[in-house]
């Protein structure tokens, strides 16, 4: 009899604890910082270039830190969704295409080139990305101290895109001395523009119970959508027009969320 009367007290124990334990429905708040590691943009130009074919260049920029704030609503133990703005920022490392392009892509601007100083260099610059996104997540164990999630979301990415480079290489024009004054070999062309597209995301973590309220999120977030257009001006004759390509982009952060609903009950 003993033993049946401390097994249920031990059985009243353990689900008085996981009781304790569950996500309580309610509001909530969040703030993450981390890292971010951009794909690049692979744009295409919308003139064509010397050789009857678009340019076909990647925009890479460089790892960066990066900045979520989150405002989410937990509807029950598993299931919570929430409006995520996020910010990544990062210089520009290069703008270069593949041999198919009648001009390679961007260089240092104002530096002329030459046999005993071939360096293309970077052009300067910079990308910047704000996105504005709905997230809806499912949490694995909700009553454990280590609670596995995952989720996704869609929304809008609002990218800016700032830079000025020196074109590698510049075609000579047929049937003239090789630069003329309407196309000379150096020329600039500059990007300072900025677009909206829908976006979407696909994330995953493990979050830490640290105390009733609070958790600390370990997160993983990988960002696509649809194409953005920036428009550039050359300097001189060389004029590729509008670019158009997808911004894609991984980040990790750790990040504090904090419940405003009560604890529950002991």
């Amino acid at each position: 009899m003993k033993f049946k009367l401390l097994a249920g007290a031990a059985l009243a124990a353990v689900f008085a604890a996981s009781g304790a334990s569950a996500q309580v429905a309610g509001w909530y708040g969040a703030v993450d910082l981390g890292y971010h590691l951009p794909e690049g943009i692979e744009a295409d130009s919308s003139n064509n270039g010397a050789n009857g074919q678009a340019y076909n260049w990647d925009i890479s920029q460089e790892d960066d830190w990066a900045g979520f704030a989150r405002l989410g609503y937990q509807l029950n133990e598993h299931w919570r969704v929430e409006l995520e703005g996020g910010y990544r920022p990062g210089d520009i490392e290069s703008i270069r295409g593949g041999s198919t392009n009648s001009i390679l892509g961007l260089c240092t601007p104002g530096v002329v080139r030459n046999a005993a100083a071939p360096n293309c260099g970077s052009p300067s610059g910079e990308v910047e990305a704000w996105t504005v996104l709905g997230n809806v997540i499912y949490d694995i164990l909700p009553g454990s101290v280590i609670n596995p999630f995952i989720g996704a979301g869609i929304g809008i990415n609002h990218v800016k895109v700032n830079t000025v480079g020196q074109f590698s290489s510049i075609p000579a024009t047929p049937g003239l001395v090789p630069y003329p004054a309407t196309n000379p070999s150096i020329q600039n062309l500059t990007i300072d523009d900025d677009d909206t597209a829908l976006a979407w995301q696909v994330l995953a973590g493990l979050a830490w119970r640290a105390t009733d309220r609070l958790n600390v999120d370990l997160t993983y977030r990988y960002l696509g959508g649809s194409d953005l257009d920036f428009a550039s001006v050359g300097s001189h004759s060389v004029q590729p027009g509008v670019f158009s390509g997808e911004y894609r982009d991984q980040s990790v952060t750790l990040g504090l969320r904090y419940s405003f609903a009560p604890p529950p009950p002991p």
